[in-house]
This record gives C-alpha cells, structure tokens and sequence, in this order.
C-alpha cells in the first residue's frame, strides 16, 4: 500500500473526529455550515479521484450503469414509485396536523444536532436539496461504495466489506449521536446492497440522494405548515 492511499485511508477514518471538533465551531447561518460540509465532503472526494488518477488505487472503475437494461428499468421504476410516495407522505404532512405532529415529534427525538442540519426556511431547504443532498449522495457513495468497499473486499470478502464500510459510513454521522451511528451504518448496508445488485454506482447514487431529499423536504413541509397554523391560531 502506497503513502498516499495510506494518507486517504487515514484520513477517512480520522474524519469523523474532524467532525466532531467542528461541530463545537459551527457558523451560526445554517446555509454556511451546508456550504462548508458540502465543500469538505468534495475535498475528500477529490483527494480519492486524484490517487485514483495517478494509479496509487488498485481497484476496478465503478460501474456506471448496469449491464442488463431489464435493471435499468427496475431501478426507474422504483424511484417513480418512490418520488410517488414522497408526494402522498408531504401531502399528508400538510393536510393532516395528526401526522405532522408525529413527524415533529420523531424529529425531536433524534437529538439537537439533527434538527440542527435539517431545513427550516425556504433557503435553507433548495440549498440542502441542490447542494447537500445531492454532494452527500455522489461523494459518500463514491467514498464508501466504490473506494472503501472494493479496497475492504480485496483483502477479506464481500460479506465483510459490506460491514466494514457500513460501520465506517455509520462513524461518519458520530456527531449527530450514537442512534444516528447505527441507523447511518444499517443504511449504509442497504445502500451497499443496491449498488451490489444493480452493479451501478449511478443508481446507489440516486437512491442516496432521494434518501437525503426525502428527509429535507419532510422537515421542511412539516414545519412550515405547523407555523403556517401557530400563525392562524
């Protein structure tokens, strides 16, 4: 193993620690600390594309597409019926105040730290959709998917690196607690499952960033239409 790939996997295994720290240093605009995860999530990810480009990783391209189009279409089809019941649950958030205050109330549940990142305003929430949603879904699947799943692989085995990178995608989201930890990594093994299955990073990708959109745009309708009905109150 070369200086450099040993200096990438330093530093995602350190990251979370990075995390950490800076989560004691936080802007106070929401908006800036979504710019600032963003452009350290690219950072990253540009360091791996660079040991990648210079040859210091020895592992195969991800696959970009899969290979038999009946998989295509699964995967298309399953994102429409997604995207159809995100509409049917924010629909519901904004008619049914029943629903909605359960939604707050599960949000209230993961911890300060969480509703700190989650979108309030309409601002907060296309720069969380168009910039973090979608920075987290390429970078971290590249990061995990790809680079630390196939380098696991290489020298273990599947089951393993299915779980190795899981956990480590799990300790990336440590700042947000330890519930946050478990949740992150089981995810992080369904998302490790669909890039496996479909053999399409670009797929794992989607799925990561409609993972994300779904969380924002809940919060996001939940609490405008609950202060759209404290107003009118």
């Amino acid at each position: 193993m070369q200086t450099l790939e040993i200096a990438l996997l330093s530093t995602l295994l350190l990251f979370p620690l990075v995390d950490l720290v800076l989560e004691k240093y936080k802007f106070k605009s929401k908006c800036a600390e979504y710019i600032k995860t963003s452009a350290m999530l690219w950072v990253v990810t540009g360091f791996l594309f660079f040991c990648y480009l210079i040859d210091v990783l020895k592992i195969d391209p991800p696959q970009y597409l899969p290979s038999d189009s009946w998989k295509v279409y699964l995967a298309i089809f399953i994102f429409a019926v997604f995207i159809a019941y995100m509409k049917y649950v924010l629909s519901s958030i904004n008619k049914d105040a029943n629903v909605r205050l359960q939604v707050l109330n599960a949000f209230e549940d993961g911890g300060k730290s969480f509703l700190e990142i989650l979108p309030s305003s309409r601002r907060e929430f296309l720069l969380f959709t168009l910039l973090v949603s979608v920075s987290a879904g390429v970078c971290e699947e590249l990061i995990f998917r790809w680079y630390l799943y196939s380098s696991i692989e290489q020298h273990t085995g599947e089951f393993v690196a299915v779980i190795g990178s899981s956990i480590i995608f799990g300790l990336w989201h440590i700042y947000l607690g330890w519930k946050h930890v478990i949740k992150t990594a089981v995810v992080g093994v369904l998302l490790c499952g669909i890039y496996l299955y479909f053999e399409s990073i670009v797929v794992a990708i989607v799925a990561h960033i409609f993972m994300d959109v779904y969380s924002g745009s809940v919060a996001f309708i939940a609490r405008r239409a609950q202060g759209a009905e404290l107003t009118n109150a």
